[in-house]
Protein backbone atom coordinates (compact mmCIF):
# COMPACT_ATOMS: atom_id res chain seq x y z
CA UNK A 1 0.00 0.00 0.00
CA UNK A 2 1.38 3.20 -1.07
CA UNK A 3 2.53 6.13 1.68
CA UNK A 4 -0.16 8.61 1.53
CA UNK A 5 0.60 12.22 3.37
CA UNK A 6 -1.56 12.17 6.53
CA UNK A 7 -2.23 10.67 9.12
CA UNK A 8 -2.68 7.40 11.00
CA UNK A 9 -5.89 6.62 13.00
CA UNK A 10 -6.04 4.12 15.54
CA UNK A 11 -7.75 1.53 13.14
CA UNK A 12 -4.56 1.68 11.14
CA UNK A 13 -6.54 3.55 8.09
CA UNK A 14 -4.95 6.46 6.74
CA UNK A 15 -6.67 9.76 7.08
CA UNK A 16 -6.57 13.16 5.52
CA UNK A 17 -5.68 15.65 8.08
CA UNK A 18 -8.78 18.56 8.72
CA UNK A 19 -8.00 21.66 6.72
CA UNK A 20 -10.30 24.85 7.56
CA UNK A 21 -12.92 25.76 5.35
CA UNK A 22 -12.45 28.64 2.63
CA UNK A 23 -12.20 31.35 4.60
CA UNK A 24 -13.15 29.76 7.74
CA UNK A 25 -10.52 30.02 10.77
CA UNK A 26 -8.38 26.92 11.68
CA UNK A 27 -10.19 24.33 14.06
CA UNK A 28 -6.91 24.06 15.95
CA UNK A 29 -6.42 25.90 19.30
CA UNK A 30 -5.04 29.47 18.00
CA UNK A 31 -1.20 29.98 18.99
CA UNK A 32 1.01 33.33 19.38
CA UNK A 33 2.12 33.85 15.87
CA UNK A 34 1.52 34.76 12.98
CA UNK A 35 -2.12 33.37 12.06
CA UNK A 36 -2.83 34.71 15.48
CA UNK A 37 -2.01 38.15 14.31
CA UNK A 38 -3.66 37.79 10.99
CA UNK A 39 -6.75 36.36 13.11
CA UNK A 40 -7.08 39.50 15.30
CA UNK A 41 -6.03 41.80 12.60
CA UNK A 42 -9.56 40.38 10.43
CA UNK A 43 -11.75 41.02 13.79
CA UNK A 44 -10.42 44.50 13.87
CA UNK A 45 -11.23 45.39 10.67
CA UNK A 46 -14.53 43.94 11.41
CA UNK A 47 -15.11 46.45 14.40
CA UNK A 48 -13.51 49.41 13.45
CA UNK A 49 -14.29 50.17 9.63
CA UNK A 50 -12.88 53.27 8.00
CA UNK A 51 -15.92 55.09 7.86
CA UNK A 52 -15.91 54.46 11.78
CA UNK A 53 -12.81 56.33 12.41
CA UNK A 54 -13.58 58.89 10.35
CA UNK A 55 -16.79 59.80 12.31
CA UNK A 56 -14.98 59.57 15.70
CA UNK A 57 -12.63 62.19 14.15
CA UNK A 58 -15.38 64.25 13.22
CA UNK A 59 -17.12 64.15 16.48
CA UNK A 60 -13.76 65.61 18.20
CA UNK A 61 -13.18 68.13 15.89
CA UNK A 62 -16.80 69.01 16.46
CA UNK A 63 -16.16 68.92 20.36
CA UNK A 64 -13.08 71.22 20.05
CA UNK A 65 -14.86 73.92 18.03
CA UNK A 66 -17.78 74.39 20.44
CA UNK A 67 -15.10 74.49 23.36
CA UNK A 68 -13.23 77.34 21.90
CA UNK A 69 -16.33 79.23 21.01
CA UNK A 70 -17.41 79.42 24.81
CA UNK A 71 -14.06 80.54 25.86
CA UNK A 72 -14.06 82.85 23.05
CA UNK A 73 -17.42 84.40 24.37
CA UNK A 74 -16.44 84.19 28.02
CA UNK A 75 -13.56 86.46 27.24
CA UNK A 76 -15.94 88.83 25.55
CA UNK A 77 -17.93 88.95 28.58
CA UNK A 78 -14.85 90.05 30.73
CA UNK A 79 -13.59 92.38 28.76
CA UNK A 80 -16.58 94.49 28.15
CA UNK A 81 -18.94 92.02 26.16
CA UNK A 82 -20.41 91.84 22.73
CA UNK A 83 -23.08 94.17 22.26
CA UNK A 84 -25.20 91.85 20.79
CA UNK A 85 -25.56 89.61 24.45
CA UNK A 86 -27.86 90.99 26.58
CA UNK A 87 -26.20 92.03 29.66
CA UNK A 88 -28.79 91.46 33.26
CA UNK A 89 -29.62 94.48 34.64
CA UNK A 90 -28.23 95.97 38.39
CA UNK A 91 -29.29 98.45 40.78
CA UNK A 92 -26.33 101.10 40.41
CA UNK A 93 -25.64 104.63 40.38
CA UNK A 94 -24.81 107.38 37.04
CA UNK A 95 -21.62 108.54 36.76
CA UNK A 96 -20.05 110.75 39.26
CA UNK A 97 -23.08 109.64 41.82
CA UNK A 98 -22.11 107.97 45.10
CA UNK A 99 -24.23 105.11 46.02
CA UNK A 100 -24.72 103.24 49.54
CA UNK A 101 -27.71 101.12 50.68
CA UNK A 102 -30.06 101.20 46.96
CA UNK A 103 -29.83 105.37 47.58
CA UNK A 104 -27.66 107.51 45.35
CA UNK A 105 -25.69 111.05 46.77
CA UNK A 106 -24.69 113.90 44.45
CA UNK A 107 -21.86 116.57 46.10
CA UNK A 108 -22.35 119.74 43.74
CA UNK A 109 -19.67 121.76 43.29
CA UNK A 110 -21.39 124.96 41.78
CA UNK A 111 -22.98 127.61 44.66
CA UNK A 112 -26.38 128.66 44.46
CA UNK A 113 -29.39 129.88 46.59
CA UNK A 114 -31.76 126.60 47.96
CA UNK A 115 -34.16 127.15 45.39
CA UNK A 116 -31.50 126.91 42.41
CA UNK A 117 -30.17 124.11 43.93
CA UNK A 118 -33.48 122.27 43.76
CA UNK A 119 -33.97 123.00 40.35
CA UNK A 120 -30.19 121.90 39.57
CA UNK A 121 -31.21 118.46 41.23
CA UNK A 122 -34.24 118.13 39.72
CA UNK A 123 -32.65 118.44 36.29
CA UNK A 124 -30.73 115.27 37.35
CA UNK A 125 -34.34 113.20 38.51
CA UNK A 126 -33.49 113.99 41.99
CA UNK A 127 -33.76 116.32 44.86
CA UNK A 128 -32.18 118.25 47.57
CA UNK A 129 -31.12 115.54 49.93
CA UNK A 130 -34.06 113.82 51.80
CA UNK A 131 -32.20 111.92 55.19
CA UNK A 132 -34.29 110.26 57.13
CA UNK A 133 -32.05 107.45 58.65
CA UNK A 134 -29.43 107.58 60.89
CA UNK A 135 -27.04 105.52 58.66
CA UNK A 136 -27.60 108.20 56.34
CA UNK A 137 -26.28 110.90 58.13
CA UNK A 138 -23.26 109.02 59.55
CA UNK A 139 -22.21 108.73 55.92
CA UNK A 140 -22.45 111.71 54.77
CA UNK A 141 -20.60 113.59 57.23
CA UNK A 142 -17.75 111.25 56.47
CA UNK A 143 -18.11 111.62 52.88
CA UNK A 144 -18.60 115.64 52.96
CA UNK A 145 -15.38 116.60 54.85
CA UNK A 146 -15.93 120.48 56.27
CA UNK A 147 -17.76 121.40 53.03
CA UNK A 148 -21.67 122.20 54.09
CA UNK A 149 -24.10 121.14 51.92
CA UNK A 150 -28.03 122.47 50.97
CA UNK A 151 -30.18 119.58 51.72
CA UNK A 152 -33.44 119.33 51.19
CA UNK A 153 -35.34 120.72 54.52
CA UNK A 154 -36.89 123.73 54.93
CA UNK A 155 -39.48 125.54 57.97
CA UNK A 156 -42.75 125.69 57.05
CA UNK A 157 -44.30 127.87 59.50
CA UNK A 158 -43.42 126.34 62.76
CA UNK A 159 -42.47 123.07 61.30
CA UNK A 160 -39.85 121.41 59.17
CA UNK A 161 -40.95 119.49 55.90
CA UNK A 162 -38.46 117.67 53.62
CA UNK A 163 -39.07 118.35 49.47
CA UNK A 164 -41.02 115.10 49.38
CA UNK A 165 -43.59 116.88 51.25
CA UNK A 166 -43.12 114.13 54.34
CA UNK A 167 -42.54 116.02 57.83
CA UNK A 168 -39.19 116.54 59.77
CA UNK A 169 -39.25 113.79 62.97
CA UNK A 170 -36.14 112.82 63.43
CA UNK A 171 -33.95 113.33 66.83
CA UNK A 172 -30.82 115.39 64.25
CA UNK A 173 -30.35 118.80 66.57
CA UNK A 174 -31.71 121.64 63.68
CA UNK A 175 -29.86 124.77 64.75
CA UNK A 176 -31.28 128.68 63.75
CA UNK A 177 -34.88 129.26 62.65
CA UNK A 178 -34.20 130.39 59.18
CA UNK A 179 -36.28 128.77 56.72
CA UNK A 180 -33.51 126.76 55.03
CA UNK A 181 -31.29 124.24 56.12
CA UNK A 182 -27.91 122.33 55.22
CA UNK A 183 -25.92 120.08 56.24
CA UNK A 184 -22.72 121.08 58.12
CA UNK A 185 -19.95 119.10 59.96
CA UNK A 186 -22.84 117.74 62.94
CA UNK A 187 -26.14 118.43 62.23
CA UNK A 188 -28.33 120.39 60.30
CA UNK A 189 -28.24 124.19 60.29
CA UNK A 190 -30.84 126.94 58.81
CA UNK A 191 -29.53 129.72 56.74
CA UNK A 192 -31.42 132.50 54.38
CA UNK A 193 -32.84 130.73 51.53
CA UNK A 194 -30.48 133.49 49.02
CA UNK A 195 -27.57 132.37 50.87
CA UNK A 196 -24.69 130.40 48.32
CA UNK A 197 -23.97 126.85 49.48
CA UNK A 198 -22.91 123.75 47.30
CA UNK A 199 -26.15 121.49 46.89
CA UNK A 200 -26.73 117.69 47.66
CA UNK A 201 -28.89 115.54 45.54
CA UNK A 202 -30.12 112.11 46.46
CA UNK A 203 -32.71 109.56 44.71
CA UNK A 204 -33.11 105.65 44.12
CA UNK A 205 -30.18 104.24 42.94
CA UNK A 206 -31.89 103.17 38.59
CA UNK A 207 -31.83 99.54 37.00
CA UNK A 208 -28.41 100.08 35.10
CA UNK A 209 -26.74 97.59 32.33
CA UNK A 210 -30.22 96.86 30.40
CA UNK A 211 -29.47 96.25 26.51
Amino acid sequence: MGERNGFCSRDGNVEEPLSPPEGGASPHPEVPGAAGRRIHGRVLDKLYPHHLWVLVVSVLVALVLALAAAVAVLSAGRHGGDPAVPVAPVLACPDGWVGYRNVCYYFSRDQGSWEWSQEQCSSRGASLAVLRREWEMEFLLHLKGNIDYWIGLRRRGERLEWVDGSSFNQTIPVVGKEPCLFLNDHDFMSARCSQPWPYLCSKPQELMGTT
